[in-house]
């Protein structure tokens, strides 16, 4: 897989059209076996509109310059106008053998929450993958402080084993409160700014609680 993504990466480097023809060309074949049952046969339109949002949302943090990043861009247009099931397939192992490698390069999603609908993990996913673009722009040079003054939370103890350990909590955490915001009926999951800010309603304080009760 390796090999077959450095071709068409030359490929792209080459030529745009060139590319499609290599990519077409490396990939048909596989999505008609079991290399990845599951990721490849299950590329239903709302699958690709999950998976396809976050890897779009981690690529706006790249280097758009980066032949790549573009080829990974090219895919995801080429894939959002897919006539079927099987062309999305081949254009998802594209994105996948393009960027697997590449630092913070999404995994797949297979299915959903139950609680939600595909709007709305749609727009979790996206704000998930924000929050890791935000620390994946901090400095290196900053991990060792962060990480040495902002640890794991109640009786945990301890310290975070890496940045990336630090990192996955960040959006974990993110992801549960949206998850009780939209419970809470605080966030309806899909309101959000033109920054992609998501517009929730935060939980009343102490003292408004209080307030409240007086009143």
């Amino acid at each position: 897989m390796q090999q077959r993504c450095i071709t068409i990466w030359l490929c792209f480097a080459i030529d745009p059209i060139e590319y499609l023809l290599c990519m077409y060309e490396c990939f048909k074949g596989e999505a008609n076996t079991n290399t990845h049952p599951q990721e490849l046969k299950n590329m239903k339109l709302k699958n690709w509109n999950v998976n396809a949002n976050k890897v779009r949302v981690w690529a706006e943090n790249l280097d758009q310059n980066d032949p790549q990043v573009q080829a990974i861009v090219i895919s995801l247009g080429l894939g959002d106008n897919a006539p079927d099931d099987l062309m999305r397939s081949t254009y998802w192992t594209a994105i996948r053998s393009i960027g697997g490698n590449m630092d913070g390069f999404p995994s797949a999603r297979i299915g959903r929450e139950s609680s939600l609908t595909d709007n709305q993990q749609i727009v979790m996913d996206a704000v998930e993958q924000k929050v890791l673009n935000a620390f994946a722009v901090i400095p290196t040079e900053q991990h060792d402080l962060l990480l040495s003054v902002i640890v794991p939370h109640g009786r945990t103890g301890g310290v975070y084993e890496n940045w990336s350990a630090f990192t996955a909590e960040m959006k974990s955490k993110a992801h549960t409160y949206m998850l009780k915001s939209i419970k809470d009926g605080r966030w309806d999951g899909e309101a959000m700014n033109k920054a992609g800010v998501p517009q929730i309603t935060p939980t009343a304080t102490k003292a408004e609680e209080v307030a409240d009760e007086e009143e």
